[in-house]
């Protein structure tokens, strides 16, 4: 930008002959990015096409967990896998810090994918294909996707969301027959959890007894996301480990002081309706999302805490 304003009658002045080449120029690298872009989109299949439909992250997530109940086969490291049907609609659901579910699909057939957030933007990127684009809570993406090569592909976020981002990494598995889930070792997945409708937020559980509350316990903690974060082995990553957690003692923070609370009931209720209100000591970076649970899942996922001693 000039400090001084052009002399009068300057519009009128002709263009000089290496001015016209370079504007010559510059329109046909404009034309032909313009072109490339659209030949890039058809011939390169780098920017698919997809329509977006306006949600909330309640409701996908709802629609996440029928999705994988109707569907899943079995766990993987705590993640549900799902083997759809060609065709069919396929649910994917980025959180902190996972994607959910892992997915088995046909070499050579459609599938409508479903991907949306369950709570911050996250980047999904699909590896080795480079696929990539944003995911935002609140909008269902919905992409018309045919795996044209067998093998596995890693779902990547490139959108940092956090301290777990770096573990946030889904698997699409595209197999040409059921022969070759033995490749990924998918013939042999750990048994599904117990029946999701088993926590069913209407139905009265006060005769269950507490293997039934353990069991439908595990199946909370894992569809809803908890063991992206809080391990039952032992170790300690992101979060507290839940074994030997309950009837400890935990050093907390409530932004003011630090003190000490008992784990109990009343604890792990708090720590799922508030999250933020007793922090973890030295967890503090770590923020635990807000987890929508029934007053029966929240009995069924405390009970499953308990249990693990």
């Amino acid at each position: 930008m000039s400090l001084l304003a052009p002399s009068e009658g300057w519009f009128q002045k002709k263009v000089a002959k290496d001015e016209r080449m370079w504007i010559l120029i510059a329109f046909a690298v404009c034309i032909f990015l313009f072109v490339w872009m659209i030949m890039w989109h058809v011939v390169g299949r780098q920017n698919p096409s997809n329509t977006t439909y306006k949600t909330n992250p309640t409701e996908f997530a709802q629609l996440h967990d029928a999705y994988v109940k109707k569907n899943m086969i079995g766990m993987d490291n705590g993640i549900p896998v799902v083997k759809p049907e060609p065709g069919s609609d396929v649910i994917l659901m980025g959180q902190m810090w996972r994607w959910s579910p892992a997915l088995i699909l046909k070499k050579d057939e459609w599938y409508n994918l479903h991907i949306s957030s369950k709570d911050l933007v996250h980047g999904f990127s699909l590896q080795p294909s480079n696929m990539n684009f944003q995911i935002y809570p609140s909008y269902d993406y919905v992409l018309k996707f045919k795996p044209t090569a067998a093998g596995e592909c890693k779902i990547l976020c490139n959108e940092y969301c956090g301290i777990g981002h770096h573990a946030m990494i889904g698997k699409i598995v595209v197999i040409e027959s059921d022969a070759d889930l033995a490749k990924y070792g998918y013939d042999k997945l750990s048994a599904a959890p117990a029946d999701y409708s088993s926590s069913a937020t209407e139905e009265d559980i006060s005769g269950w007894s507490n293997e039934q509350l353990v069991k439908a316990g595990e199946t909370v903690y894992n569809l809803k996301g908890c063991s992206g974060c809080h391990k039952t082995d032992g170790t300690v990553q992101i979060a507290p480990s839940f074994k030997g957690l309950y009837g400890s003692k935990s050093k907390v923070s409530d932004g003011k002081s630090t003190f000490e609370i008992q784990v109990d009931d009343a604890y792990i209720e708090t720590s799922v309706t508030e999250p933020q209100k007793h922090i973890v000591v030295g967890f503090e970076k770590t923020q635990m999302a807000k987890l929508d649970l029934s007053a029966n899942e929240l009995k069924q996922v405390t009970a499953f805490i308990k249990s693990l001693q």
